[in-house]
């Protein structure tokens, strides 16, 4: 995973970190993360701060944007959460993940006809 801060540079310094709630769908929130090795850093609501309490692993997304191709999906476990929202984190895996072919007609929720 050392590898994981040059690879997000070519992502920027803009990325989603998405927490799960068990009672209801994941938080989805933007983050501007820094790293140090394979720790990440980065501020969440106080919302968040509690469902990781609960549940320390999540992913952090970066998007394709227009010098990338694949998004980039990484997976960590929270190592500390502090009483301002900073939260430290530890990358476990990451993949690089391309878009899904998309049929040529689609509905303006983006999905295939007749689904």
């Amino acid at each position: 995973m050392a590898f994981l801060p040059e690879v997000v540079r070519g992502y920027g310094e803009s990325a989603y970190a998405v927490v799960s709630d068990p009672a209801g769908s994941p938080q989805v929130t933007h983050v501007m993360p820094t790293f140090a090795g394979v720790t990440l850093t980065f501020g969440l609501s106080r919302t968040s701060c509690a469902l990781l309490e609960a549940n320390p692993h999540f992913s952090v997304l970066w998007p394709a944007g227009l010098a990338e191709t694949m998004s980039l999906i990484v997976d960590a476990d929270v190592l500390g959460v502090a009483a301002d929202g900073t939260v430290t984190v530890r990358a476990v895996a990451a993949v690089r993940h391309r878009p899904v072919p998309q049929p040529e007609s689609h509905d303006s929720m983006g999905c295939a006809s007749g689904d």
